[in-house]
């Protein structure tokens, strides 16, 4: 475990620790500080894959330009803290003066997918790799689900989320990392190996 010569965090893990989904953020701020070699997944992304690929032919298909995964990558480095932010959304539609970013999830409704969205709104108009596309506009954000799609206005990027968002970037960039809180269903889907976390050592997960 090497620490990073500049804290990186993903939009996901800030999204994550801008709600209740997740109530341990020793691993976010563990990961963000330090290079840590993450446990094997077993997520099978190929539901979520289709999932993306039918709703890109069906904006194209209704005339917008899509942007598509790889395509959208971007790293955003913060002004007041030392943070490079990683993200990349599903699917950036745009048409004409519609901007729009969207999100597919194939599993269950969770609050933290709204937080990543309005992240990638609040992010991709600053963003080196995406700024000129945007020139300082909020685009429109949805949630793609399989039974629906949830709409995201720009004027929901507000005081009061950026205050959130400074929040919690202020404790993944303290340098005294938050304690560890376990509990058996973070703890089993928790990426960092448990040789990094001392409530596994101290005999805190039953």
């Amino acid at each position: 475990m090497k620490p990073r010569f500049k804290y990186y965090s993903w939009v996901t893990r800030l999204a994550e620790m801008l709600t209740d989904d997740k109530q341990c953020h020793y691993a976010q701020a563990l990961m963000t500080q330090y290079q840590v070699e993450k446990k094997p997944s077993n997520y099978d992304s190929s539901e979520h894959d289709q999932m993306v690929i039918e709703r890109a032919r069906q904006l194209q298909a209704e005339g917008y330009k899509v942007y598509v995964e790889e395509e959208n990558s971007f790293k955003y480095h913060g002004k007041y803290f030392p943070i490079c932010v990683g993200g990349r959304p599903d699917l950036r539609p745009m048409k004409g003066n519609q901007l729009i970013v969207e999100d597919c999830k194939s599993g269950r409704r969770k609050h933290s997918h709204k937080m990543q969205v309005l992240l990638y709104m609040f992010l991709l108009p600053f963003a080196p790799e995406t700024k000129a596309l945007y020139q300082g506009k909020i685009p429109h954000g949805r949630i793609i689900y399989q039974d629906g799609i949830v709409d995201i206005y720009p004027e929901e990027v507000n005081a009061e989320f950026q205050q959130k968002l400074r929040n919690v970037i202020a404790t993944l960039c303290n340098s005294t990392l938050p304690q560890a809180t376990p509990n058996k269903w973070e703890c089993r889907y928790c990426p960092i190996p448990h040789s990094h976390c001392p409530a596994y050592y101290s005999s805190e997960i039953a």
